[in-house]
């Protein structure tokens, strides 16, 4: 429970800029990962099997790539900002 209040106090102590930068990360990565379920369960129109599979996997590692270089840049932002 301490580890979630330290997390609460270190969220309320961002920047907009960073606030901003982490939300939109973390949009933009949690609709990669839907369209790569989508992509997987209903497979598409137009896509078989393994290149259907292959993009929903690409996707899945897209979000996280995403989520990573976020989180890199709002730490950059902060330090430059104090």
């Amino acid at each position: 429970m301490a580890k979630l209040k330290c997390l609460r106090t270190r969220l309320d102590q961002m920047t907009d800029l960073t606030y901003a930068l982490l939300r939109g990360a973390l949009l933009l990565s949690s609709t990669m990962v839907l369209c790569a379920l989508i992509l997987t369960v209903s497979g598409g129109p137009a896509m078989a099997g393994l290149s259907a599979y292959k993009t929903a996997q690409e996707l899945i590692a897209l979000g996280a790539v995403t989520l990573l270089l976020a989180t890199i840049a709002s730490a950059i932002v902060e330090e430059l900002m104090i």
